[in-house]
């Protein structure tokens, strides 16, 4: 838990700029990492949902957490992305 003053900008407690620094982090991450995700030689292959349940019911588990804690907006914020990533990963998956 942060303790900060009423002139920090926060969201459920969290200063924004440790979002800005998770954002920081994982763009650096991402630069290094994606060269060696891209698939080289692209073959058609059967969709596999495995991974997307796994992702989704990690983050409905942490949903349920913050519901749990009455954090209403993270949960919003929260199903509302889930909802928009499992839409664009179903849609990659078929295309």
């Amino acid at each position: 838990l942060w303790r900060l003053g009423p002139s920090v900008l926060t969201w459920q407690t969290a200063p924004w700029v440790n979002f800005l620094g998770w954002f920081v982090s994982v763009l650096g991450l991402l630069a290094f990492t994606i060269p060696w995700l891209i698939n080289k030689q692209p073959v058609k292959q059967p969709m596999d949902y495995h991974p997307l349940v796994m992702w989704v019911l990690v983050n409905l588990w942490v949903t349920t957490g913050n519901s749990a804690h009455g954090l209403w907006g993270a949960v919003v914020v929260s199903l509302t992305a889930n909802i928009v990533a499992i839409t664009y990963a179903i849609r990659g998956a078929r295309w």
